[in-house]
């Protein structure tokens, strides 16, 4: 049973070392892209709440568990964030809070950049009591190692009524995680392009294609591609795909103008979805501020 333990947790570090979640994946990103790019706070013009936990690989010990809460307060020119993650992977904890800034730029009528910054600290910690340690009386075994620092991170975001693209680097700051051990190197160097287009087919059904590309410093580049439909700018349906890693149902219901719940199942391409039940997402988002309070002019198909 141990040695099927080791087995299961080195295939889950490894795994998600080469999915490069140094920073927490979503499927789900384009409701909370603030999450990688600080340009993105704001540009709805509502004060707004987010609530996303992901549960990665069910059945499978040690597995990736992720939750983020969000908040966003926009001014007329600018706004202001905070982001909190909260990330388990088997015996290591990472807990990450920034604050966030951006500043909103017009550049045509309907077109607008927003810049954006954020400054934040990480904790990250190994837990010695969720190993399985073959001599405990070791030294090194003898306490949890724990690691505090800073984060500061950049992002550019320009948008219409009806598209958007951005780039954003959020871990400019690369410091270690473990000083005391070697072998936990550095931060690995992340940078993200994301972008979306809304296709109106009819009065009652919009397109919705977005895409979210990873550059991580010696890793292949990843990407997603996600294909949501919004039926009567309520229900939403979709597929996405995870570059050679997963795919994805995704579905959405607007339970009014001002909170939407959401929820994705991904099955792996790896061979680890043989032993797990997939992984399962859910989003809820709410919105402190009317339609018509709006600060800024946005289309409710916007995503």
């Amino acid at each position: 049973m141990k040695r099927i333990y080791y087995i299961l947790m080195i295939s889950i570090i490894s795994l998600t070392s080469i999915q490069a979640q140094d920073f927490p994946l979503h499927t789900q990103y384009m409701y909370n892209k603030a999450a990688v790019n600080p340009g993105a706070v704001g540009v709805k013009g509502k004060v707004s709440m987010l609530l996303m936990h992901r549960q990665q690989w069910l059945n499978v010990d040690g597995a990736p568990v992720t939750s983020d809460l969000a908040f966003e307060y926009p001014l007329e020119k600018a706004a202001f964030g905070l982001g909190v993650n909260y990330d388990q992977l088997g015996p290591l904890t990472k807990i990450t809070g920034n604050l966030q800034f951006s500043y909103n730029l017009e550049l045509s009528f309907t077109t607008f950049l927003s810049l954006g910054l954020n400054v934040g600290v990480y904790n990250q910690t190994l837990n010695m009591d969720k190993l399985h340690i073959y001599d405990p009386t070791e030294e090194i075994f003898s306490k949890d190692i724990s690691a505090l620092d800073f984060n500061v991170g950049v992002g550019a975001f320009i948008y219409s009524e009806v598209w958007y693209f951005g780039l954003s680097v959020p871990n400019m700051n690369m410091q270690k995680y473990y000083k005391d051990l070697e072998q936990f190197d550095k931060h690995p160097f992340h940078a993200y392009a994301i972008g979306g287009y809304n296709i109106e087919l009819n009065r009652k059904m919009t397109l919705q294609p977005s895409l979210m590309v990873r550059y991580v410093d010696k890793l292949p580049v990843s990407a997603d591609l996600s294909v949501n439909l919004q039926w009567n700018e309520s229900l939403t349906t979709g597929l996405a795909y995870r570059l050679n890693a997963a795919y994805s149902l995704l579905v959405g219901f607007n339970v009014s103008r001002q909170f939407h719940v959401g929820y994705a199942f991904d099955w792996d391409q790896n061979p680890i979805y043989k032993v797990n039940y997939g992984s399962h997402e859910l989003v809820l988002r709410y919105f402190l501020t009317r339609d018509e309070n709006s600060l800024r002019f946005q289309s409710p198909r916007f995503f």
